[in-house]
């Protein structure tokens, strides 16, 4: 029973480790190109200028 009570806490841990990763990264995260504020910053390998040019085709 105690190995079941280990197991599930550190299953547990993990998750909760995962979940503060993926909010820091959310946090630290540059703002994405396509947020509309008319600047052509890219993030993530996406050029927001480009992205406007094809949209306005």
């Amino acid at each position: 029973m105690t190995g079941q009570k280990t197991m599930g806490r550190a299953i547990f841990s993990s998750f909760l480790l995962a979940g503060a990763v993926i909010l820091a990264g959310a946090f630290f995260a540059p703002p994405a190109a396509l947020t509309g504020d008319g600047g052509c910053n890219s993030a993530y390998g996406i050029d927001g200028c480009v992205t406007e040019q094809a949209a306005a085709r």
